[in-house]
């Protein structure tokens, strides 16, 4: 299995949220297997990690998005991640037999251990806002997540604008080419020349997901975690994020595209 940073971090008991969710869902990505905390019983799911390639991010800038429902203009994180090339890895959880989710969308920045963790904002976006139980997160309604640069994510959003839903993009290509649709993720580039991008099934669907950051000893950015919520955790899990409507992912939406294409 790809190999991740170590994590050296004691979270507070009485720390918000946010931060106790990316220390245990790293934990689990590290461990190999997951529980789900929203269940009675013991379930838990074994853990698979997969190097997907290397995306280029001119200087650290980091956009997080579902790239069919994303702005024409996407907004990077205010937080660089201070090198211009990252590893891709997915963690998929195997749900029973011939069904697997992925679990969350990483970038592996450096090798330090993590110190501490941040989670990714965007301009005007503040934690301190933030009640105990809440985050802040890209939203879901086609079932994708996604990160790349801000150019090669504006490229993306324009030909999956031009697509119109058809689905014969090289984007939704290259993502429905396994036919399986719960766990896909590819690195591709949205037009012939263009930067590619990394897209991936969300989880068990829509719903709006954080990125988190684990941050080394000089708070440099080692990881970002796209975390797309597949269970509850053993600390108190948020009702909406931060100025969401929408259901949490514990109600296991399904998008447009998963309801057509049996994502």
């Amino acid at each position: 299995m790809t190999e991740l940073p170590p994590q050296h971090v004691r979270t507070e008991s009485a720390a918000p949220w946010w931060k106790q969710r990316a220390g245990w869902i790293y934990s689990a990505l590290l461990e190999g297997q997951l529980r789900d905390h929203d269940q009675q019983e013991d379930v838990r799911y074994v853990l698979g990690r997969e190097s997907v390639g290397t995306l280029s991010l001119p200087g650290g800038q980091l956009v997080a998005a579902d790239p069919y429902v994303m702005e024409a203009e996407p907004q990077p994180f205010v937080q660089q991640l201070g090198r211009d090339v990252a590893e891709v890895i997915t963690a998929r959880a195997l749900i029973a037999e011939g069904h697997e989710r992925i679990v969350a969308l990483i970038l592996k920045v450096g090798s330090n251990p993590i110190r501490e963790w941040a989670i990714a904002t965007l301009p005007g976006q503040d934690v301190m806002t933030l009640g105990p139980e809440g985050f802040f997160g890209y939203a879901v309604d086609a079932g994708t997540g996604s990160f790349g640069s801000p150019e090669a994510m504006k490229v993306a959003g324009r030909v999956l604008g031009a697509d119109g839903g058809m689905l014969e993009d090289p984007v939704s290509k290259a993502l429905f080419s396994d036919g399986v649709g719960t766990r896909s993720a590819v690195l591709v580039a949205p037009e012939e020349g263009a930067t590619p991008i990394v897209v991936c099934s969300s989880g068990w669907g829509d719903g709006q997901y954080p990125t988190w950051l684990g941050l080394d000893d000089s708070g440099n950015v080692t990881v970002a975690v796209t975390d797309f919520l597949l269970t509850g955790d053993p600390h108190a899990a948020p009702l909406l994020p931060e100025g969401s409507a929408v259901p949490t992912p514990a109600t296991r939406p399904e998008s447009l595209f998963r309801r057509l294409f049996s994502r």
